[in-house]
């Protein structure tokens, strides 16, 4: 109870100012968002109407940064209000359709991490694959290929919510190409194949990339959204250089940050961070939650998940708890 009317009083400016500067470390709050979704889109992200919400209380408390401002900002953390930067997953289309007017708008920008391959190619990430293919199926349950001895029923939107991130979970863990050849029994005993044009395009298109590039910091997020620290060193640097490239190719500018697919300290390798020093990469960002200090590592820079959060629960991932 006294939790949930202290995320009602941080919503109001009084109790907001007085909580930040009591409760907030200093430092820098790196938000992380995936889609900016619509009410009938399929897949877990943020509301669309929820991220507007979100950015006009930021306007209103907080100071949204560059990521060129990062360093100093960290140096020496604004004492009125919450230092926050903001930062956006994989390369979603909804980007540009849902996030990029709000942030014009209120004359924020975004830093946004491009899958590069799932846009060239024009398919899904293999969790949204994951994703697509239990929610779209027809079968009323599965057996688990890499499980013979578990069935799962499938009959109602719930049990198809677990059934997808029970695979998903299973699927991280495993080698890089173990999981495609998984993932590709699995969409077939679902009886679905995520990338048969049924699904609107979800990536962000280049033509989007540029048309954003106003309010826009675009980094890299590998070419082929593998999970690093799976990989042996030279695949793992060709994801890099790729990524790298293909960014550069098309915007004509050499992308300075990157963040790590998956992103838990696990994940990803000292020689990962390594080969993005080689390749021109300033910033390292992971999916470990909490607040950027100044002497902190600069390639793995933590950040708060904002999935799900009501406008209290925000305010409370904007300090730091």
């Amino acid at each position: 109870m006294l939790k949930s009317l202290l995320k009602v009083a941080l919503t109001q400016t009084p109790a907001w100012k007085v909580a930040s500067s009591s409760w907030r470390p200093d430092g820098v709050t790196v938000l992380m968002y995936h889609r900016i979704k619509n009410e009938t889109d399929p897949f877990p992200g943020t509301d669309a109407r929820t991220f507007e919400m979100q950015m006009r209380w930021l306007k209103k408390n907080c100071n949204v940064i560059t990521p060129e401002q990062l360093g100093d900002v960290a140096r020496q953390p604004p004492r009125s209000c919450p230092a926050v930067l903001l930062t956006f997953d994989d390369g979603f289309r909804d980007y540009h359709d849902n996030a990029c007017p709000v942030l014009r708008e209120l004359g924020f920008t975004g830093l946004v991490f491009l899958a590069t391959g799932a846009m060239d190619d024009e398919i899904l990430i293999w969790t949204d694959a994951v994703t697509w293919a239990t929610h779209a199926t027809r079968m009323a349950s599965v057996t688990l290929p890499w499980d013979a001895t578990q069935r799962m029923a499938i009959d109602d939107e719930p049990s198809r919510h677990r059934l997808a991130e029970a695979c998903k979970r299973f699927l991280k863990d495993i080698p890089d190409q173990q999981r495609k050849a998984w993932l590709k029994q699995l969409t077939q005993a679902l009886e679905i194949d995520p990338d048969d044009g049924t699904l609107p395009r979800q990536m962000l298109s280049w033509d989007e990339v540029r048309a954003t590039m106003d309010c826009t910091f675009y980094g890299g997020h590998t070419h082929n959204h593998p999970i690093m620290s799976q990989l042996d060193d030279a695949t793992m640097e060709a994801e890099i250089e790729t990524c790298r490239r293909r960014i550069i190719e098309e915007t004509q500018v050499a992308p300075r940050y990157f963040a790590y697919p998956n992103g838990r300290a696990r994940d990803f390798t000292a020689t990962t961070q390594a080969l993005l020093r080689k390749h021109g990469f300033e910033l390292g960002f992971s999916t470990i939650e909490g607040i950027h200090h100044d002497g902190d590592d600069l390639y793995a820079i933590r950040r708060q998940n904002t999935a799900g959060n009501t406008l209290g629960d925000f305010a409370l991932r904007v300090i730091g708890r």
